[in-house]
């Protein structure tokens, strides 16, 4: 299909390139095959739910791929998903990079762009042709329940940087990189999957950080940027309005003023920022209107075909012009051919996720940070019984995967040979862990700055013994409830990487290398 023949194509077959559609199981449902037939759909987005095994996966997209080119206009399909590292990993086989925020611990440009070769090689050895990352989103709030450690850090240089290597290094796999979330989400307390968050800041604070890694981002050739629903009352006057709708934003900043010309993709439109407001139906016509190429509806086979139908109807009123629809369609053909998405994988899972896995435990030792060990407590007496305390934790936002267990922390000290005495603490209300002020003591907390009981059971711990250390496993943020003389580690997450190169630090097999990327506040 060439950017020749967008002539050729009814309306129908357009406006289907225009939509990104998630769906349930590991196999295609018959409405996402029914969507792919009758509308010649633009793209796929896998989550967990779609996701079983390696080979699973690639026969997944070969079985997609084939209906979409022997089906009507033939457009070989765009499949996306969010393979950032650390909290939001779709691909949880071992592989998968540590958190972006490790990333800027380590700081380390070349090694960056390796590390999004090896994750664009991996996921095109599936058949996936777009990466929904990296997060350009400069995490200057340490309160944001959603960014965090997604985030490279609070600099807006280094988040550029480092964004910069990571996207050319997957785009050099010919998968497409997606930056997000424009104008930038970082700076918020309230997650845009369940509400609206505002960013108040004026037009020049929001040039000066905000808008500085994607504008770099654009200078350096991304593919695509992904869209955030957070209002930006400076730039559209209406705090009620998000940025994915606002022809402010995706026209007048992002296209005109910052000059970018790639895909335009929303984040999904199910989200409660646009379902609870304009509606996902109306919010589909909307982001298109305001410039967008590509509206994302992950979930619900009625909102999808009611979006793109409402697309339809809207080109055939007049609201939206059908040049504007060919400009959008020709800007993701073109994307297509160059990223050769409709050629098959050339190289095996295995091959490509043992380069990533050896990647994410180098970048894992580069990055992970002692904080503060004025009294020398790490590493730990290998030759003395290890008494690991371990908080549970839920996600910090319906964006991540709900995976982790303080036993992963546990088992990777074991395998070391370490003695673990191991206390998995679910309600720290309830936990009183005795200590005759002799043990060696790890504590594994997991944001207990944003779990007041978590705090207080971490200080009581604390007080009961001076052999004491803390990991953070969530966010390098503990330290603001972790008393001032306490050493601290963090690994900015639990990816595999990172947990096994803070079991080595623990136990004095490495030294600690990284820098905290983030301030941490006075509170």
């Amino acid at each position: 299909m060439s950017a020749q023949n967008v002539g050729e194509l009814s309306l129908r077959e357009k406006v289907g390139q225009l939509f990104m559609v998630g769906f349930d199981g590991t196999e295609p449902t018959d409405d996402v095959c029914t969507l792919i037939e009758e509308y010649n759909l633009g793209g796929v987005i896998y989550f967990s739910r779609n996701i079983e095994s390696p080979s699973q996966v690639a026969s997944l997209s070969r079985t997609l791929q084939e209906l979409a080119q022997s089906t009507g206009a033939g457009s070989p399909l765009l499949i996306a998903t969010d393979q950032e590292g650390g909290v939001v990993s779709r691909l949880d086989w071992g592989s998968q990079l540590p958190s972006h925020m490790l990333f800027g611990a380590c700081g380390d440009p070349h090694v960056t762009r390796k590390a999004g070769q090896a994750v664009g090689r991996e996921l095109r050895s599936l058949g996936i042709t777009m990466n929904l990352a990296p997060v350009l989103d400069v995490n200057n709030n340490p309160d944001n329940p959603v960014i965090g450690v997604r985030s490279f850090g609070e600099s807006p240089e280094l988040v550029a940087d480092l964004g910069v290597e990571m996207a050319t290094g997957m785009q050099s796999a010919d998968v497409l990189a997606c930056g997000k979330h424009f104008p930038g989400h970082g700076d918020t307390a309230t997650d845009s999957h369940v509400g609206l968050p505002v960013v108040d800041h004026d037009i020049d604070r929001l040039d000066r950080v905000e808008f500085f890694p994607f504008k770099r981002a654009i200078a350096a050739g991304i593919d695509a940027i992904m869209t955030t629903h957070v209002s930006f009352p400076s730039i559209t006057d209406d705090e009620d309005r998000p940025a994915t709708i606002s022809p402010a934003v995706q026209t007048g900043i992002l296209r005109e003023r910052l000059d970018f010309d790639g895909l335009v993709v929303t984040d999904c439109l199910e989200m409660h920022a646009i379902a609870d407001g304009v509606g996902t139906t109306d919010g589909a016509v909307e982001a298109i209107e305001a410039g967008c190429d590509i509206a994302m509806v992950s979930h619900t086979p009625d909102r999808q075909r009611n979006a793109i139908e409402a697309v339809v109807e809207a080109v055939e009123s007049g609201r939206l012009s059908e040049a504007s629809i060919d400009e959008s369609v020709r800007r993701i053909q073109r994307l297509k051919q160059e990223r050769n998405v409709a050629e098959p994988p050339a190289q095996s899972w295995e091959e490509s996720a043992t380069t990533s896995t050896s990647i994410a435990r180098s970048v894992a030792e580069c990055g992970l940070t002692l904080v503060r060990d004025e009294r020398g407590v790490i590493p730990f007496d290998v030759d003395r019984p290890l008494h690991a305390i371990g908080f549970t934790g839920d996600r910090g936002s319906n964006a991540e995967d709900d995976r982790y267990e303080p036993a992963v922390v546990f088992d990777a000290l074991e395998e070391r040979g370490v003695d673990v005495r191991r206390e998995t603490v679910s309600d720290p209300a309830s936990f009183d862990y005795p200590t005759d002020g002799t043990a060696q003591i790890l504590v594994v907390t997991y944001d207990a700055r944003s779990n007041p009981g978590q705090a207080t059971a971490l200080r009581r711990l604390c007080s009961q013994s001076d052999d004491i250390a803390v990991l953070a496993v969530r966010t390098p943020y503990d330290l603001t409830v972790c008393p001032d003389d306490v050493p601290f580690l963090t690994s900015y997450g639990y990816s595999p990487g990172a947990v096994d190169a803070a079991a080595s630090v623990l136990v004095g097999d490495s030294t600690p290398k990284g820098t905290l990327p983030v301030t941490m506040p006075d509170d």
